[in-house]
Formats: structure tokens, C-alpha cells, sequence
């Protein structure tokens, strides 16, 4: 328990420096695909990091700002742990001029604060002092930052993926779940899907009968793709945008629409597909065209993902914390990691509002989430074959991921 206390008020010393870097993290405003601000974002990150002894690489996006790659040097006959983030939010250029960095007592706001600026500086400062306590981590830590997760992380996900499979556990700092700081153990797969319609024009007032309206077809189709939601299975189901016609004089020929689907279960997102890409037209004359799919899987609770969630509650009670779980309808790249190796998601900041004007953290509680960062970073390898020998020759991690 005194180790516990020890860590806490360490954590509790950095509380300014962790806001100063925030504040600055914050400050740079970072839209999807706004490639210019992610590389001073990153520019910010490499400094900080070769602070701390760690050398940095970066890997060019061809619709983003690319990723970041940080490690320190040297090989780890130890093996690797990820530390996975993003540095993209939701938010436009110029949202700070509405919504800008605050600190009211133990709450901090500011565009992108909470989902996930918040979670990178807390594995800067987790990192940090590890250094300067002369802890040494369970295996070597490694960070990884993509600059286009809100966007479905195009660019980066086969980078993921690669890592994934070279290191032996992977904690994503994307922000906790609820005010109360739920760690993420289930995520709902994502899938997106694109619908076009095509009918028979004609004119609506002098031979309407003639036409084979895509718009009343697409009005079918949305009725049965809305059947498809199960709340109780955790499937849902969203016509998102829909779009049609030229004229009200005209019967439409062509309309379309845009679908997110999420589901809890791989079998789920199968069938959920299987029976969207199944559907046919009602209306004579009229063809479908339905593409798109699961892009992100769902995040399952595994065995190897339920030992690190038990480690972290172990944890947090010896720290004098109590952590929960639950299941986040949102995905994120731990969906990806999951795949390949023991995945914690949601260890970033506690707070509320993700992509929201109410967007916020809570100071003391994201400290003290830092602790526990630092206590899973030094956890031995719990994994069954931690006894194998691992190949650092394999994973290649300082070269290329």
C-alpha cells in the first residue's frame, strides 16, 4: 500500500506539467485530414518524448497526418506493450474560439480534451515517470498515434494491425466510459454501408405512371433496414443520410443513402450483412446497388483481454480506486489490436461529452488514472506462452511497423 501511496503523490507532484502539456496539446486544433496541424501536433510529442530518452518515427498519410512511432532505443528481449492513441478529433478549425481551453477547479474543457488529447499526455507523463522514479516496465513500452482514427483509420489500420502482432499487449488510451471512469471491455464493430438506388424518370405531372420512383423504393428500403434493429443483442441500425430526385416535377430516378451499423458479436455483423447486401427491390423496374461492410470488428472481452482487465482491477483497488466496466457503442483501433494479441481500451481520461460542446475531464480523477497507467506498464507479461522466447528480430519495431 505505501508503494501505492508513493505512486499517487508522484502523480499528484506532475499534476501542473500534465496540464501544461495538455494545454498545449489542446491548442492545436487537429480536424480530420488537416495534415499541417497533425505534424505540429506530432512536432510537440517528439519533443517531449526525446525528453524522456525516446526517438521518434514518423509515417506519412496519404489522407492524414500520418502516424507517429516512439520507442526507446534498443532492443527488448523482454518483448513489447503498446501505448495506442489518436491525435485527430471531431472538432472544425476555429472551435476554440467557442469552446476553449478552461480550468473551473477539477474540471478542464476544451475541443478534444476528453476523446483523446487528454489520454496522450497522460502516457507522456506516465512515461515520464517511470524515467524518474528508475521503475522499470514489464516490457518495453511503445506508443503508437494515428492522425485518422475519427475517420476510420484508412491510412494506418494495416500498421495496427502489423504492430499488433508484434507486441504482447496493448493498452489504448482512448478516454474511460461515463462520468464514473468505466474502462471500454466491449466495443460494438462498425460497419458502413452506401445504397443507390435507380428508377425510371418521368414527368410528375403529364404521364406520372410512367416513372418507377427511386425515392418511394428508397422509402421501402429504409423501413426494412430499420427492422433489422436489436436493441436487446445490442444491434442498431441508422439511415444516416439519404439524398434524391431533381425536381418535384420530376418522378426520381435515382436517390441514395448512407447506413451505420454496430453489433456486439462477429456472428452478428455476418448476418447483419448477409441480410443488407440481401436486399431486393420492391418496386418493378427499379435496381439496388448496396456496398460497403464492416470495416472495425467488434471488441470481445476474450480470455486474453479478461486477464488484463482483472490485472487493472487488482490494481486500481490496491491504489484505492474502484474501476468498473462496460460496453461503448463507439469503435476505436482497439478493435483491431484485439485481433492479434491482449487489448485494455479506455484507459484515458475521466471525464464526459466526447464529441460534444460539453466536452470535458476531471483533473483529479485523470491523475490518478496515471497511476494505474504506470502500474499496468510495469505488469510482468501474464500471458500463457510468456515463457516463449520472442523474436525482437521479428517484430522489427524500431525500423518499420
Amino acid at each position: 500500500m505505501k508503494n501505492s501511496i508513493n505512486l499517487l503523490d508522484a502523480c499528484n507532484r506532475e499534476k501542473t506539467w500534465f496540464v501544461n502539456l495538455l494545454r498545449r496539446l489542446v491548442r492545436i486544433e487537429t480536424p480530420p485530414h488537416d495534415s499541417r496541424a497533425h505534424h505540429r501536433f506530432f512536432s510537440v510529442l517528439e519533443k517531449e518524448l526525446s525528453k524522456i530518452g525516446y526517438a521518434t518515427l514518423r509515417y506519412p498519410g496519404v489522407k492524414s497526418g500520418g502516424q507517429l512511432l516512439a520507442r526507446p532505443p534498443g532492443k527488448s528481449a523482454g518483448g513489447y506493450q503498446l501505448m495506442l492513441g489518436h491525435a485527430d478529433t471531431v472538432w472544425p478549425k476555429k472551435t476554440l474560439e467557442k469552446m476553449p481551453f478552461d480550468r473551473n477547479g477539477n474540471v478542464i474543457t476544451g475541443p478534444g480534451i476528453y476523446d483523446m488529447k487528454a489520454g496522450i499526455a497522460m502516457m507522456v507523463t506516465a512515461l515520464k515517470l517511470i524515467r524518474q522514479m528508475g521503475l522499470t516496465p514489464g516490457m518495453q513500452p511503445v506508443i503508437f498515434i494515428n492522425s485518422d482514427e475519427e475517420t476510420g483509420s484508412r491510412d494506418s489500420r494495416e500498421k495496427i494491425l502489423r504492430i499488433a502482432r508484434a507486441v504482447k499487449r496493448v493498452y489504448v488510451f482512448e478516454p474511460s466510459l461515463d462520468p464514473d471512469g468505466k474502462l471500454k471491455t466491449k466495443r460494438k464493430g462498425v460497419g458502413h454501408f452506401n445504397i443507390s438506388v435507380r428508377g425510371v424518370s418521368s414527368h410528375a405531372g403529364i404521364e406520372p405512371e410512367k416513372g418507377r420512383s427511386a425515392i418511394l423504393e428508397l422509402s421501402h428500403l429504409i423501413q426494412k433496414l430499420f427492422d433489422l434493429n436489436d436493441p436487446g443483442q445490442g444491434v442498431s441500425v441508422n439511415v444516416g443520410t439519404i439524398d434524391g430526385g431533381i425536381s418535384t416535377n420530376v418522378v426520381a430516378a435515382e436517390s441514395t443513402a448512407s447506413v451505420d451499423v454496430r453489433v456486439l458479436t462477429k456472428k452478428d455483423a455476418e448476418r447483419v450483412e448477409s441480410e443488407i447486401k440481401s436486399i431486393k427491390p420492391t418496386t418493378r423496374d427499379v435496381t439496388l446497388e448496396i456496398t460497403g461492410g464492416f470495416k472495425r470488428p467488434p471488441l470481445v472481452q476474450n480470455k486474453r483481454n479478461r486477464e488484463l482487465w482483472n490485472a487493472a482491477e487488482q490494481m486500481a483497488s490496491e491504489l484505492g480506486m474502484e474501476l468498473n466496466q462496460g460496453i461503448s457503442g463507439g469503435g476505436s483501433d482497439g478493435s483491431y489490436t484485439s485481433i492479434h494479441t491482449a487489448t485494455l481500451d479506455g484507459l484515458g481520461a475521466v471525464g464526459d461529452g466526447a464529441h460534444s460542446p460539453t466536452e470535458k475531464i476531471f483533473l483529479e480523477e485523470t491523475v490518478q488514472r496515471i497511476a494505474l497507467n504506470i502500474q499496468l506498464l510495469l505488469l510482468p507479461d501474464i500471458s500463457e506462452n510468456s515463457q516463449a522466447s520472442y523474436s525482437a528480430g521479428k517484430t522489427r519495431m524500431g525500423t518499420r511497423a
